[in-house]
């Protein structure tokens, strides 16, 4: 009984190291998908801020039903 317990255990840890090497590998790099919001002079305002943080939310356009949203 012990060396099915031991087996099971053992696949399990191998199936889990081939599904974490297997999404590492396929994980985009970080330095190709990094924008550059800084603006060309350097400053950047509150309002570049606020305005980068309202693109990545939905659009005013687009309507969300609450059964959507559960």
């Amino acid at each position: 009984m012990d060396k099915k317990i031991i087996s099971i255990c053992f696949l399990l840890i191998i199936v889990t190291a081939v599904t974490v090497a297997y999404v590492a590998s396929n994980q985009p790099s970080l330095v190709e998908n990094q924008k550059n919001y800084v603006p060309a002079d350097g400053d950047l305002t509150d309002e570049d801020i606020f305005d980068e943080i309202d693109d990545s939310f939905i659009p005013e356009d687009d309507e969300i039903e609450i059964g959507e949203m559960v």
